[in-house]
């Protein structure tokens, strides 16, 4: 192992602890579980079944999850680092809680993120449960995100890598989760993954990336019409009403879109600025048209430690400035945060400004952009 990866190796002990190592069949939550092999901990390594691709895609569909193939490498993982290996079902439960709700969020014309649903609803819910199960305290998965406990309570940090910091999918974790959980990957890069993966000989070292959303083989559109059943057609307007087109359904947009219009002839290109469920109407304008100087997010979900003491003791009107992530991919954008009550939040933008899609996950950091403080959806 090189010295700048051997490094990064925390000396922490967790002889104490018996843990459930969430394991894809990926090479992050294969080098996960090798760290905390290294630290004396009894670990059980589990693996879900949440989706079979045939229910939605032709039988010569690749599946990016959830595969035999996945759950074999994961198993040989195990194998390698001598802890028992399982398989829980959890399909049933996740198609209601994550496949179900992306769908209809959709057809409602906003934009969800699936992978958040699927980590407070099945990996921090359900798999804690299957954890404790199997008589064990501790959940640990591959997402690169940090923990780290102070006097006041446990706070969410990026990973250490910003090019893959998973922590934006994480704000729906409570307190007494992030005391249960652990992310041994968090202080590496991907690069440092990769090798440690390579040295002490795992099978998934060299495993290409999974995508954004693995349940999804193909394209996201043509998964909410063959799941949802319905393919309304609708036009393409201006924002003051002239029809320029016709489109095969509004779950095929996002408010931000430029790309996959198809519309030419125009002078300046167009941007998708506002989906109407109700007429099936897709409202085109320019880029500035997408500019608003405030939104608000609900759902509030607060993870660090002081907001929690004080919007939970009832304050609000309060202003922070913080940094906003909108979308995975966003770097995040300076704005000042009004809570208005415990689920609810006002942001108004400072010198830039990013395009909101309803639906899609605002999540909050302090201003040094590194510990997450809270997040919810984008109110339409």
């Amino acid at each position: 192992m090189s010295s700048e990866a051997r490094n990064s190796l925390s000396p922490i002990s967790l002889t104490d602890r018996s843990i459930v190592v969430a394991m894809s069949g990926g090479v992050d939550s294969s080098v996960a579980a090798y760290l905390l092999s290294k630290t004396g901990a009894q670990l059980v390594g589990v693996s879900m079944q949440v989706w079979d691709y045939k229910k939605s895609c032709s039988d010569n569909s690749k599946a990016t999850c959830c595969s035999p193939a996945d759950f074999n490498d994961a198993r040989r993982v195990a194998a390698k680092l001598d802890m028992p290996y399982y398989v829980v079902d959890f399909e049933a439960y996740f198609e209601k809680e994550v496949i179900n709700r992306f769908v209809e969020t959709y057809q409602l014309g906003m934009t969800p993120n699936p992978c958040i649903d699927c980590n407070s609803r099945v990996k921090f819910r359900e798999l804690r449960e299957r954890a404790l199960s199997f008589g064990c305290s501790h959940v640990a998965t591959g997402h690169y995100a940090r923990i780290r406990e102070s006097a006041d309570g446990f706070h969410l940090l990026r990973g250490v890598d910003r090019d893959k910091d998973q922590s934006y999918f994480l704000y729906t974790c409570r307190q007494d989760e992030l005391g249960k959980t652990l992310f041994p990957i968090g202080d590496y890069t991907k690069p440092q993954i990769r090798e440690i993966a390579r040295e002490v000989g795992l099978v998934t070292a060299d495993k290409p990336e999974s995508q954004d959303i693995c349940f999804v083989a193909g394209s996201v559109q043509d998964f909410v019409a063959k799941i949802g059943g319905r393919r309304q057609k609708g036009d393409f307007v201006l924002k003051d009403g002239t029809k320029i087109g016709e489109h095969d359904g509004i779950h095929r947009f996002t408010v931000g879109q430029r790309k996959g219009l198809n519309i030419g002839g125009l002078a300046e290109p167009l941007y998708v600025i506002d989906l109407d469920p109700a007429t099936h109407r897709v409202i085109l304008g320019s880029r500035e048209d997408l500019k608003r100087e405030n939104f608000t997010v609900r759902e509030m979900h607060w993870v660090n430690p002081q907001l929690i003491n004080r919007v939970g003791a009832g304050a609000s009107g309060f202003e922070v400035d913080v940094i906003v992530q909108v979308r995975s991919r966003h770097h995040g954008v300076r704005a000042r945060m009004k809570v208005l009550d415990k689920d609810t939040c006002s942001f108004t933008w400072h010198d830039e400004w990013a395009a909101i899609s309803p639906g899609q996950a605002a999540v909050v950091y302090d201003l040094q952009n590194e510990e997450l403080l809270a997040g919810g959806r984008i109110s339409k």
